[in-house]
């Protein structure tokens, strides 16, 4: 007997399953619903959404919140910027999105396009990250300095008792 997830949502008592293993893979949790299920494994992103066509109405995320409920690790939060899956909702309008595979990248994880305004709200979204890496690192060239006897990068910029062997170069420097 093979049954659908949505038989699971629509009739919770149409397959008694076992205590469904939830487990931390990457940035997602991932539910074993067992062989009678359709698809069996389960992939939920942090923000509460199954990749399967159920979406946040699949059952494996209620059970997500369970597992968290229960004391269950959270799964690490994916670099500002970085997209394991393609968002629900656009982060900058909040229409829906598609998955765009020709946005994706190893460095920003899936592509997608808002809905409302194609890949501009993509591009948007990936600018305003820059900006808050620039912001957070005022450095173009980190000094270089010799601390607790080993050479280092200072990103923090010198401290007192640093032997500099390079100023390094300030953003705000070369503008």
């Amino acid at each position: 007997m093979n049954n659908s997830v949505l038989t699971l949502k629509l009739v919770p008592d149409a397959l008694k399953l076992d205590i469904p293993k939830v487990q931390v893979s990457g940035y997602f949790y991932t539910v074993d619903l067992g062989e009678g299920v359709s698809p069996r494994q389960h992939y939920i992103e942090s923000s509460g959404c199954c990749t399967c066509y159920l979406g946040d109405q699949c059952p494996a995320v209620e059970m997500v919140q369970e597992y968290l409920t229960n004391g269950g690790d959270p799964a690490p939060e994916p670099p500002a910027g970085y997209y394991p899956a393609a968002p629900v909702k656009c982060p900058i309008c909040g229409a829906q999105t598609v998955y765009d595979k020709s946005l994706s990248s190893k460095k920003r994880g899936a592509g997608w396009r808002c809905a409302e305004s194609g890949s501009a709200h993509y591009w948007q979204k990936m600018g305003r990250v820059l900006q808050e890496k620039f912001a957070a690192n005022p450095w173009l060239f980190p000094p270089v300095v010799i601390r607790d006897k080993a050479q280092v990068a200072a990103w923090e910029g010198i401290q007192e008792g640093d032997r500099v062997l390079a100023p390094g170069l300030l953003r705000a420097e070369t503008i």
